[in-house]
């Protein structure tokens, strides 16, 4: 089949098999996307890596108890695994002089090595049923059957309903500790909370990527979706709603090929996302880097303008026109900057040449008259309300003047008129 048939046979559910790897995959993601943004608020990230570790010997006690693969006893002995990892990581920092991050490569060592240990009893035992069980380190979303997704469900929705329970807890202690600290809210019952959510997270995830790339599903979506908001309830859908388009993704390109496993393609559809948001996003690199220089250019051009207008006013509003050596030698700027700065106003129509000669058009004019106002405007706020000395308020001036929004100098001049009766000079050049 081609392509196109292949997308449109995958999306008609018609394959029971299909339907439970993507529903369960989708379920996974989202729990582990939504619970990773308390994870990375809290600081908490790098204890996701030791449960992830450690969740394999409880597998595999697990599964010495019972004999079979049943996915209620597997994990749940993989999180009592990841609930000791936790509980080791914080008592060895807490008796010894050994730091947390040591602490935590003690325990990931420890119990990843003996959950290995234990694997490969289970294999020598002769137990017929031991079979797919080193999948867990790597993963195996293929082997996701409708009993499975039962308990995916169930477990999901302990992690929903327990973020919906403690939201404004969460986010006081996350993001106000002090506050927190003052209103008497249990730390101690939220930093558990999150340990909790990382250790359920992490032990129902593992059969999709594998106990390996498991922080990745944790962490990854999160840390993608921070970057797009700094809302505490909107960063947690989208970190859910990554995880689900990259479980979508991952486990569609697993099905045009047989060849090609489905978690580390869900991860790799995560990195391509966190990549992009990394240098897209409105606090990615690449967008910070056109802020700044849409910022130095309109600096550039403002302060030219502003300039400009005040030889226009020296000359008592006669507007004649100016060669750029005129210009140059009232306002001090190199060459480059000064036909940068024009070449710009020229674009945006608020100056224009006439032989030889640059005049201010009427725009030009109404944009000087609005710059110097803001200027003035933030002077005064500074001078009357934050009681701030005139000699040091001018160079606070000339920065606000242009980012200075019609919005807030409208707040700012309705703050004024009350205090101040004559706001007359607002318009007057400023030195």
């Amino acid at each position: 089949m081609d392509f196109w048939s292949d997308l449109t046979y995958f999306f008609s559910f018609q394959d029971a098999n299909i339907n439970n790897v993507l529903l369960g995959t989708l379920i996974l993601g989202f729990t582990c996307g939504i619970a990773g943004v308390l994870v990375v608020l809290s600081k908490k990230t790098l204890i996701v890596d030791a449960v992830s570790h450690s969740v394999l010997p409880g597998i595999c006690i697990g599964f010495l108890f019972t004999g079979v693969k049943n996915p209620i006893y597997i994990i749940t002995g993989g999180i009592i695994s990841g609930g000791v990892a936790v509980y080791l990581v914080d008592w060895i920092s807490r008796i010894s002089r050994i730091k947390k991050d040591a602490s935590i490569a003690i325990t990931l060592s420890v119990l990843f090595s003996a959950g290995v240990i234990l694997l490969n009893i289970i294999q020598h035992s002769g137990n017929s049923n031991q079979s797919g069980l080193t999948d867990f380190l790597f993963g195996k979303a293929a082997t996701i059957i409708e009993s499975d997704l039962y308990v995916f469900g169930a477990i999901g929705a302990i992690v929903i309903l327990i973020i919906i329970l403690f939201h404004q807890h969460f986010k006081i202690a996350l993001f106000d500790i002090g506050f927190a600290k003052t209103i008497g809210l249990n730390e101690k019952l939220i930093q558990s909370l999150v340990s909790a959510l990382i250790i359920i997270s992490t032990a129902i995830g593992i059969q999709t990527v594998g106990i390996i790339l498991m922080s990745a599903l944790i962490i990854t979506p999160a840390s993608s979706a921070l970057f797009w908001t700094n809302n505490f309830k909107k960063s947690i859908l989208l970190s859910g709603g990554f995880a689900c388009l990259s479980s979508v993704v991952g486990v569609f390109i697993s099905y045009l090929s047989s060849d090609m496993p489905t978690g580390p393609w869900i991860i790799v559809i995560l990195s391509s996302i966190a990549l992009f948001s990394a240098f897209f996003s409105k606090k990615g690199i690449l967008t910070k880097k056109i802020k700044i220089f849409k910022n130095k250019r309109k600096m550039l051009s403002d302060n030219l303008l502003k300039a400009i207008y005040k030889i226009y006013e020296n000359e008592k509003y006669t507007n004649k026109g100016k060669t750029l050596s005129e210009i140059s030698d009232e306002y001090t700027i190199s060459i480059a900057d000064l036909q940068k700065g024009i070449k710009i106003l020229k674009s945006k129509k608020q100056i224009a040449n006439s032989n030889g000669l640059w005049q201010l058009t009427k725009k030009g004019i109404d944009e000087a008259k609005r710059i110097v106002r803001a200027h003035n405007l933030w002077e005064l706020y500074m001078e009357n309300f934050m009681q701030i000395q005139p000699d040091h308020v001018h160079d606070s001036a000339e920065s606000i003047e242009h980012i200075l929004t019609p919005e807030l100098e409208a707040e700012l001049l309705k703050k004024m008129e009350s205090k101040i009766g004559d706001i007359e000079n607002l318009n007057k050049p400023t030195d």
